[in-house]
């Protein structure tokens, strides 16, 4: 039995099969957190990152899993996170392959070594449980229900809020350290918010076109948004100014299937989304999104697939 939670991300605690517990002990022949593969101490540091996809069964079990960067064979992944608590989460990972993940039960936001390595560093957000992460240099941003926590890997200095934010979606940092949010307002409106400087207060962007739901936002390495159109069919991109707290859409591409999260190469030539409908992950050519091919091996079909990063 599937759980998937539609609405108000952290208004209800679903609870599923107990499916995911043997994989991440490694009854599925996947390593568990701080076993690597026989590859991983011969290979030098830039090859021992790659993507990770993040998968739950409602909250009650949550499992991170990590695959090569160029997946056409559809390998299966070569090691694990697991006995986590998430729920429509998104991921981030740093240029060193260290990987962000926020706990919805715990409300901590931990950090895991390369490649699936063991917890190097966890840390509580005094504001609320977080539901995504995103980073910029060595600030990290948590992302709950209403509020946006500014963190180091120490503790949280501060939160990004408005009053007009009834659910955040996800939120995304530029180049410049300016912090975007997708979200509903109080009128139930699909908004974006940007605070500049990563700083309150924060200001209500025009020209945001998604259409159904908030998406899920991605900067590239140009500082082009794109907005993916969490749950159906579209991805959106956008050219946007900080300062003017406008936005203007420069393209809207149908994908494979309907998805929630997506995450660029370090070269920016692809981008890989989590496909929501299918329970894999689908790869595009960038920017045109011409689809290429899918993923799927190792992926567990009592689960959905979330939050997706790639290092590499």
């Amino acid at each position: 039995m599937k759980f998937r939670l539609v609405t108000g991300r952290f208004s209800a605690i679903l609870i599923g099969t107990t499916l995911l517990a043997a994989c991440a002990t490694g009854a599925s022949g996947i390593a568990p957190s701080g076993v690597h593969p026989a590859w991983w101490r011969e290979a030098p540091p830039a090859a021992r990152v790659g993507v990770y996809v993040a998968q739950a069964n409602g909250a009650a079990d949550g499992i991170v899993f990590e695959f090569g960067t160029q997946n056409r064979k559809n390998k299966a992944p070569s090691c694990s996170i697991g006995n986590q608590k998430f729920v429509d989460t998104d991921i981030a990972a740093d240029p060193a392959g260290n990987l962000y993940l926020a706990n919805v039960q715990s409300g901590a936001v931990n950090v895991y070594g390369p490649n699936c390595g063991n917890l190097v560093a966890s840390f509580i957000d005094p504001y609320g449980s977080d539901g995504d992460v995103a980073l910029h240099g060595s600030t990290i941003y948590a992302v709950g229900s209403q509020h946006v926590a500014v963190c180091t890997r120490k503790g949280c200095s501060g939160e990004l809020t408005d009053p007009s934010i009834l659910q955040l979606e996800t939120a995304a940092v530029d180049s410049k350290g300016n912090v975007w949010g997708s979200f509903y307002n109080q009128q139930g409106r699909i908004s974006l918010i940007v605070w500049q400087n990563g700083a309150m207060p924060g200001h209500s962007v025009s020209g945001y076109v998604n259409q159904n739901t908030p998406g899920g936002l991605i900067f590239d390495k140009h500082d082009n948004l794109v907005s993916i159109q969490t749950r159906f069919f579209h991805a959106y991109a956008y050219r946007c100014d900080a300062a003017a707290a406008s936005c203007t859409n420069t393209g809207t591409f149908t994908l494979h299937a309907a998805s929630l999260f997506g995450a660029f190469n370090a070269r920016n030539t692809d981008i890989q989304v989590t496909d929501y409908a299918n329970d894999s992950v689908d790869v595009y050519a960038y920017p045109e999104f011409t689809y290429e091919y899918s993923y799927d091996n190792g992926l567990i079909k009592t689960s959905s697939v979330q939050g997706i990063a790639q290092t590499r």
